[in-house]
């Protein structure tokens, strides 16, 4: 009666996951997913997939992003197969799915912590054998409770609703994965397989250098001291090993974005402590925190932390139950690597999604047992509550940046995307305003003079547009910043203006969707053919799906052609009309149409050689007579 009891109650914590995550299911894409999702053309085709094992470059549209992931790559791919495209709601099962499987390992893994003796108190620092007591019926029901705990904290909503973070579900659970292999199979230790999960999940991101440390104290505290120093060389070596390849895998263009070392650093315990504030009462959140880093060490801020993170280890040094110390160490040494490692974000709120298994660990272990019931029924529905409305936050582009910006004024990012989700809807000016504000917190930003030359190009200030554009190149000339720019020569009827940075885009950034379809259809457009034949066939190896229309009928591409000229759109009108004379070659009106398109996206000798090959068709057409003479 008791084990079915218990599996009734983990049906039912998979439903209160599913139930807590269910209206996230068609949240847009964030963040990251821009340029690792939706301009990424590499994830379009599974025809890719030895290429996301061997160039980091299919990670990511943007190069400077271009980590090694290709576990996450390919789980991205699996995705955009199944939902047939980039439809939100595929991407979120997988998340959801993943998360199950994070929670069900938790179950086990907390089992595993306390061993034997169940989730008591240690009262002695004896080998287990001397201390073995029989387990705790309890132990299986504070495990669910942590567990589950977890999947529906709060706070856990910023790694699920961003599915750029997918990484740390996939690393999270090759790392447990590894530590029940070590717990439970003796052959999985002895022959070491028990770190294939863990190299597995590496794939996606790398919890190599807290593993060891983490199988260490585990050894030490629930298992045999002797062997913890013997026991954890061949995860630190393997560790190490694995690490220095996933760094060489990386891009060479990558970079983490980090400011000065130093002030990072101090910053840090700060963070700790606004973290574990988060834990026990995650109200507050925001998706880019506006916290900079502290400027002296004797900051008031900086201080705090320190005294925090000294609180801490005292804790861990001195509680005699071994489980909430194992837990507390947990936290802390999860931690460690992005708090040495300088990172654009001196704080993101993603990044305690593993740290936070240690604190549901450590707050299980502390709740008496005769308040575990009405204590975990109160705190799994009120964890519930709250990630469903912060799932709503994350609904669109425009809720989460009015939310960031609501709590966190000092951001110039925030303003600058909150600013986007205004043009988004046309309201220029107020995406004006608020780019302007975002200047005044980061004046040297160039996605920020991208998105302003975009603006000021929507109200009519092409020569305003054109001076933010050039000054987003002088201050990075990466591919987004060439894009833009000749999208926008494009639209203002300076295609051969546009060709060079269009192609520069590419170079750098050849898994750039939106690029590499722009330059098809200009090449499409303005028709030359070898280099348009050798971008089409480049494409078709990288995405089959990406590739121009064809027509079936001459007066199908006509019509479309004299369509596309009505609304203005002059590199459809190009292509339609050079599809309707590949039906048929000699028709003057598809060659003045075409020539007029042309002529309109400032290919000027292009079009005066289609006026000529006109009138030499038909010397009495008018129209091309008169638009050649425009010209010449």
């Amino acid at each position: 009666m008791g084990r079915n009891l218990f599996i009734l109650a983990c049906l039912a914590a998979a439903a209160l996951i599913v139930a807590a995550y269910a209206n996230s299911l068609d949240n847009s894409f964030h963040f990251d997913d821009s340029h690792v999702i939706e301009s990424n053309l590499f994830i379009r085709s599974l025809n890719n997939v030895r290429l996301f094992f061997t160039d980091a470059h299919t990670f990511s549209s943007l190069p400077q992003n271009a980590t090694y992931r290709p576990l996450v790559t390919l789980s991205l791919a699996l995705d955009y197969a199944r939902g047939g495209g980039l439809a939100p709601r595929a991407f979120h099962v997988t998340q959801i799915a993943l998360l199950l499987i994070t929670g069900a390992l938790l179950v086990v893994f907390f089992l595993g912590v306390a061993g034997s003796r169940g989730l008591e108190v240690a009262e002695s620092r004896l080998h287990p054998a001397e201390t073995a007591r029989p387990r705790d019926p309890a132990t299986a029901w504070v495990a669910l409770f942590a567990a589950t705990l977890f999947c529906v904290h709060t706070a856990n909503t910023e790694t699920m609703n961003l599915i750029s973070a997918r990484s740390e579900l996939l690393s999270a659970i090759g790392l447990l994965a590894s530590f029940i292999l070590f717990q439970r199979s003796p052959f999985a230790r002895r022959t070491l397989l028990y770190l294939v999960p863990l190299a597995i999940g590496a794939l996606a991101k790398a919890p190599l250098v807290v593993f060891a440390p983490l199988l260490f104290l585990w050894i030490r505290w629930f298992d045999d001291p002797k062997r913890a120093w013997r026991e954890t060389l061949p995860p630190l070596i393997v560790g190490g090993a694995l690490l220095a390849f996933l760094n060489s895998m990386n891009a060479p263009e990558w970079q983490s974005g980090a400011g000065s070392a130093y002030h990072y650093l101090i910053t840090q315990p700060f963070v700790w402590l606004h973290y574990f504030r988060l834990f026990f009462l995650p109200i507050g959140l925001t998706a880019d925190t506006d916290l900079a880093t502290f400027q002296h060490w004797y900051d008031t801020g900086a201080i705090a932390g320190y005294a925090f993170v000294a609180l801490l280890i005292v804790a861990i040094v001195r509680v005699k139950s071994r489980p909430i110390a194992f837990g507390l160490a947990w936290f802390a040494i999860a931690l460690v690597p992005t708090s040495l490692f300088p990172l654009a974000e001196v704080s993101n709120e993603h990044r305690l999604f593993f740290a936070y298994i240690g604190l549901c660990l450590a707050a299980a272990a502390a709740i008496p047992r005769r308040a575990l019931p009405v204590v975990a029924t109160v705190v799994l529905l009120a964890m519930t509550i709250g990630t469903r409305a912060r799932n709503e936050i994350w609904r669109t582009e425009d809720s989460l940046w009015a939310d960031v910006v609501a709590k966190s004024p000092g951001n110039g990012r925030a303003w600058m995307n909150y600013g986007l989700t205004q043009m988004g809807k046309g309201k220029y000016a107020e995406a004006k305003a608020s780019f302007e504000r975002a200047q005044a917190l980061t004046p040297n930003y160039s996605i920020l003079a991208i998105n302003r030359a975009i603006v000021e190009g929507a109200l009519g200030d092409d020569a305003a547009a054109e001076r933010s554009f050039q000054r987003a190149l002088e201050l990075n000339p990466e591919a987004n910043a060439h894009f833009f720019y000749a999208r926008w020569l494009v639209q203002r009827g300076r295609g051969p203006e546009a060709l060079p940075h269009l192609r520069q885009s590419l170079r750098l950034s050849p898994g750039f969707a939106e690029a590499r379809s722009l330059l098809l259809r200009v090449y499409a457009a303005a028709g030359p053919e070898a280099e348009l034949r050798a971008l089409a066939e480049e494409t078709q190896r990288i995405d089959p799906s990406l590739s121009l229309p064809t027509a079936a009928s001459f007066e199908e591409a006509f019509r479309a052609g004299v369509a596309a000229i009505d609304r203005g759109d002059w590199l459809v009108a190009a292509h339609a009309n050079r599809e309707a004379l590949r039906l048929q070659p000699r028709s003057p009106d598809a060659l003045n149409n075409l020539a007029w398109a042309l002529q309109k996206l400032g290919f000027r000798d292009e079009a005066i050689r289609v006026y000529e090959q006109v009138l030499a068709i038909d010397p009495a057409h008018e129209r091309a007579r008169n638009n050649l003479r425009l010209l010449r």
